[in-house]
């Protein structure tokens, strides 16, 4: 019956005087929801293989609005010196899903390096092209990572965002990043 109905995730179904209409949720609440649940965006999102050197990807299923949310980089909530311990410990391509924050004056990490399925880790760094942006979004009384477009992103288009360290190995051998 409805024709975006795939799209309804991000939207809030009002009936009125016998009226249906669909009002675009806030990114934020949007977000909220989506941390506080550990859910991904599973019908707007996929993640597909690209090649030997990039490894996976996450793609969209569906069009994105500027400032939509897009997904939460889900996993352990540590603090600095756990990941000092743990970035000793991993294997280098482990210690790329370490991602460093500040809330509440402290040094603070979330460690996705465990295979979980969760889609947010396997978003690839933009460097130069980024169509997202990592914010802190605070949900239960903790912080959630989570990624926001950037501008209007078109169905099948790989998300992406700066990953900020530019000692990345791959950000010597690919310029066009």
């Amino acid at each position: 019956m409805w024709e975006c109905k795939k799209f309804l995730v991000r939207f809030v179904k009002f009936k009125i005087c016998g009226a249906v209409w669909l009002i675009r949720k806030p990114p934020l609440n949007d977000a909220i929801e989506h941390a506080s649940k550990g859910q991904d965006k599973t019908a707007d999102l996929e993640v597909k293989y690209i090649n030997s050197f990039k490894g996976r990807g996450v793609f969209a299923k569906t069009p994105f609005k500027k400032g939509d949310f897009v997904v939460e980089y889900r996993g352990e909530l540590i603090d600095s010196e756990e990941s000092q311990r743990r970035r000793k410990i991993y294997h280098s391509r482990c210690a790329v899903f370490v991602f460093d924050f500040y809330w509440r004056e402290r040094a603070w990490c979330v460690d996705a390096a465990l295979e979980d399925g969760s889609l947010g880790r396997v978003v690839n760094d933009g460097h130069k092209h980024s169509n997202c942006k990592m914010k802190k979004v605070i949900a239960d009384g903790r912080p959630h990572l989570c990624l926001f477009a950037l501008g209007d992103i078109n169905a099948g288009e790989e998300m992406t965002y700066d990953y900020r360290d530019s000692d990345w190995p791959w950000r010597k051998q690919v310029c066009n990043y």
